[in-house]
C-alpha cells in the first residue's frame, strides 16, 4: 500500500514548514532512517521550499501513516501536536493522483512550473541510489515523469514566461515603481537566483551584487549579466549601499539579523525566498524596512496565471486516465 504524509505551502505557514526541511546533504541519511523504520518497505522524501512529503510503501495504512508522522517528529525534533494540524495523508489511488499532480506542476505555487519535475526526479534518484525504494516505487516514480511530460505536451499548463524571478521583479515594481536606479544585493546562486537575476537584468537595474558560499558559482552567474561578485564573508559590508536585498540560500540558520541593520538610515526592501528563512522577522521593527517572505508572493503570482488556469481541467483528465492505468 502506498502512503503519503506531508504538507505544502497550501496548508502550512513558512514558520512551521521551515522546521520540516530535509537538506540535500543529509537526505540520504534521512532516507536510511526512514527505510529502517518498522513497517516501511520503501521510501522517497520530497523536500523543496514549498513542500515536504514522505512517500512510503507499507503493509497497513493506519500503522504506516503513524510511522511516517513519528519519523517526522523524531528526525526533525519537532513536537507532533505542533505539525499535526498541517499534515495531510493520502493512500493508494489518491496518493498516486497527488504525486502526478505535484510532478505536473498542478500543486505548485506557480501553476505549471517546470522546476518541480527535476526536484521529484532528484528525490527519487537519491532514494534509489541507496536502495530505499522497492519495485512499486520504482515503477511509480518512472511513470510520474512520463505523466508530467504528457501533461506539458498535451496542454498549455506551462505556457508563457512566468517564474519566481518575474514575480519578484513585479513585486519590486509594485513597491518601488521605477527600479532602474536601484542597487540589488543577492545572496545565494541556486535556481531561484538564476531566474531572478535574468528578470532584474531585463528591468535594467543599476547594479547587482552577488554573494555565495561557493565563490566560483557566484562568478559563473555574474558573468551572465555583468554583475559584481563579493565574498560571502564580506556581504554585510554592502548593506549600507544596497536598496534591495534578496536572499535565496539553503542556509539552515538566520543570516540577516536586526542588529545588522541598526545603523541603516534610508529605506530598504528585503525579500527572503529561503526555506528555512534567512532573515530575522524582528527586522520589521526597524523604521524604513519592508520585508517579504516567499509566501507573500502568492498575490503577485496569481495575477499572472489566468491563462494557465484554463488548462487545469484538461490536465486533470490526463491524470485521471493515468491513475486508472
Amino acid at each position: 500500500m502506498l502512503i503519503i504524509v506531508g504538507t505544502s505551502h497550501k496548508y502550512c505557514p513558512i514558520e512551521i514548514r521551515e522546521k520540516l526541511v530535509f537538506f540535500k546533504r543529509g537526505l540520504r541519511q534521512a532516507l536510511l532512517g526512514l527505510r529502517q523504520t518498522e513497517g516501511i518497505n520503501g521510501a522517497v522524501i520530497i523536500s523543496t521550499c514549498n513542500r515536504v512529503e514522505l512517500y512510503a510503501t507499507v503493509e497497513h495504512k493506519e500503522d504506516g501513516a503513524d510511522s511516517l508522522k513519528d519519523f517526522l517528529n523524531l528526525y526533525q525534533q519537532i513536537e507532533l501536536p505542533l505539525i499535526a494540524p498541517y499534515l495531510y495523508t493520502f493512500s493508494d489511488s489518491q496518493a498516486i493522483s497527488h504525486l502526478f499532480k505535484v510532478t505536473s506542476g498542478l500543486d505548485s505555487q506557480i501553476l505549471g512550473e517546470e522546476q518541480i519535475l527535476g526536484q521529484v526526479k532528484f528525490a527519487y534518484e537519491e532514494a534509489q541510489a541507496i536502495g530505499a525504494t522497492d519495485i512499486f516505487l520504482d515503477m511509480l516514480f518512472n511513470q510520474t515523469v512520463r505523466v508530467a511530460l504528457r501533461v506539458r505536451r498535451e496542454t498549455q499548463i506551462s505556457a508563457g514566461s512566468i517564474s519566481l524571478g518575474s514575480a519578484v521583479a513585479d513585486l519590486l515594481k509594485d513597491q518601488l515603481g521605477f527600479i532602474r536606479d536601484k542597487k540589488v544585493l543577492i545572496l545565494g546562486v541556486g535556481k531561484i537566483s538564476q531566474l531572478l537575476v535574468q528578470s532584474l537584468n531585463q528591468e535594467g537595474v543599476r547594479a547587482i551584487f552577488i554573494a555565495n558560499r561557493t565563490y566560483a558559482k557566484a562568478v559563473s552567474l555574474a558573468k551572465e549579466i555583468d554583475a559584481e561578485v563579493i565574498s560571502f564573508a564580506g556581504w554585510k559590508g554592502q548593506l549600507k549601499d544596497a536598496d534591495i536585498i534578496i536572499s535565496a540560500t539553503s542556509c539552515p540558520h538566520i543570516l540577516l539579523r536586526k542588529e545588522d541593520l541598526k545603523d541603516i538610515t534610508r529605506p530598504r526592501l528585503i525579500i527572503d525566498l529561503s526555506v528555512p528563512r534567512d532573515v530575522e522577522p524582528g527586522i520589521l521593527d526597524i523604521n524604513g524596512i519592508t520585508l517579504f517572505y516567499l509566501d507573500d508572493l502568492d498575490f503577485i503570482i496569481q495575477k499572472k496565471l489566468t491563462e494557465r488556469f484554463k488548462e487545469v481541467p484538461k490536465a486533470l483528465t490526463i491524470i485521471e486516465q493515468e491513475v486508472d492505468n
